[in-house]
């Protein structure tokens, strides 16, 4: 009997690792998003504690709410396709950790890389969605409603300072270039675990939406990575 029930275990076992391993680019991806919406949560929770007017908190606190529904979603669904939330999401935790961070005391930087990171998000949800289940991409389809008002009121924040003097975009332009740098070095020597994006499908699509929505955005401010940006900005600085 007890021979039988060990065996019985063993079964189970070895089934729930074989779906775990057929199913590992999907569970890591899903991770991998649930854990950047609970980073995501807690940065519009900090902004809405240290917000200096009450209309600004309510509406970081607004975020806030929505990026919790989205991170507590994601779980949902990772339960749903019978992986484990926590190991899913557990490969992404330091690389994430340090992506969300970094913060400067430059308000223009901050405000830069707030913008193209809900930008970011949203694109790779755009992707996302098209590999998924039906059901994970109707979740999806809620999560880009909110995501898109967060893009637009970083764009507006972002705009307001950028539209200060020639010096601002500049600086803008330069910390969109160091955007890049700052998503290399937060993954690091963790990269691999991320080649679970590529290994899902429609990789192509993943970089398309990602560098052409960069460049997008950019375009859409005025500004561009290209070009000798630092020795402009010198000249304007020494003017």
């Amino acid at each position: 009997m007890e021979g039988k029930e060990s065996g019985a275990i063993s079964a189970s076992g070895q089934k729930s690792i074989a779906k775990w391993e057929n199913n590992k680019s999907l569970y890591q991806v899903l991770g991998a998003i649930a854990y950047g919406e609970l980073k995501a949560y807690e940065g519009a929770k900090e902004l809405a504690e240290k917000s200096v007017t009450p209309d600004i908190s309510a509406t970081y606190k607004k975020f806030a709410a929505q990026e919790l529904r989205h991170h507590k979603g994601f779980v949902k669904r990772l339960v749903a396709l019978g992986a484990d939330p926590e190991r899913a999401m557990k490969p992404y935790v330091d690389s994430l950790n340090q992506y969300h961070g970094k913060e400067s005391g430059n308000e223009i930087q901050n405000a830069m890389w707030s913008f193209l990171g809900e930008g970011i998000a949203s694109d790779l949800l755009r992707w996302l969605k098209e590999v998924v289940d039906t059901d994970t991409a109707d979740f999806i389809d809620t999560v880009l409603n909110d995501e898109a008002q967060h893009e637009k009121y970083a764009e507006e924040k972002l705009r307001e300072l950028i539209d200060r003097s020639p010096i601002s975009k500049l600086r803008a332009a330069i910390a969109a270039r160091e955007m890049l740098f700052r998503m290399a070095s937060a993954s690091g020597a963790k990269s691999a675990p991320f080649l679970a994006f590529l290994r899902l499908g429609q990789g192509h699509k993943l970089v398309a939406y990602l560098s052409t929505g960069y460049l997008k955005r950019l375009n859409n401010l005025g500004l561009t990575i290209y070009g000798n940006t630092a020795k402009k900005f010198s000249s304007l600085i020494a003017a």
